[in-house]
């Protein structure tokens, strides 16, 4: 195995004292379940740095906090474990998409490094075994400032749909669909670690 560290980022706040920590990004079905995204995402890494730590893999978690934290400190906060590390370290930045889609996609910045491009890869070539009933989306650019400005590799992963009710029923909001999506992102991660050891 190289030495290659994973920094688990996760989209938006979580909740305190039953309060979210971010305006917008959830929603509300007719029926009255509401997903929170930054809940979400966190429940995800949660699970996967419990799995890492099973693993004995090690990791850095990006947003320890459940409070909302400016995309300038993520940045410097990621920056400065790459500097630390010595330019080991990539970042895997977890969210759920909306616009009332399907599937799972992964966003790169427009000027990837070609670790950045690998990791991305890995996201495609693994989502079919994790999710075989479901569609990956592609590998998309846009210059997402947790992309373009930090000097780690570095990619999104967009994990369904939360306006979606379907998805969202399915897997956002169960602990099965939950499990799954962190044994996915832990793949990811151990494949690209292995890749490049």
């Amino acid at each position: 195995m190289s030495n290659l560290i994973p920094v688990l980022g996760n989209g938006h706040g979580g909740m305190i004292g039953g309060v979210y920590q971010t305006k917008g990004k959830r929603f509300t079905f007719e029926d009255g379940t509401t997903i929170y995204e930054g809940e979400y995402n966190r429940a995800i890494k949660a699970r996967v740095m419990e799995q890492l730590t099973a693993k004995g893999i090690p990791f850095y978690d990006l947003v320890p906090e459940q409070k909302d934290i400016h995309m300038s400190t993520r940045i410097s906060r990621a920056d400065y474990l790459y500097k630390k590390s010595k330019g080991r370290t990539f970042l895997i930045d977890i969210h759920s998409n909306a616009g009332k889609g399907t599937g799972c996609e992964t966003w790169i910045c427009w000027k990837s490094s070609s670790k950045t491009k690998t990791l991305a890869n890995w996201t495609e070539a693994l989502f079919l075994k994790h999710f075989p009933e479901s569609k990956f989306r592609g590998v998309k650019r846009k210059n997402f400032d947790i992309l373009a400005l930090t000097n780690n590799p570095a990619i999104i992963l967009e994990l369904f749909f939360m306006d979606n009710e379907q998805e969202c029923k399915k897997y956002l909001l169960t602990s099965e669909g939950r499990d799954r999506a962190a044994a996915y992102v832990v793949d990811i991660i151990e494949n690209f670690i292995k890749y490049h050891s």
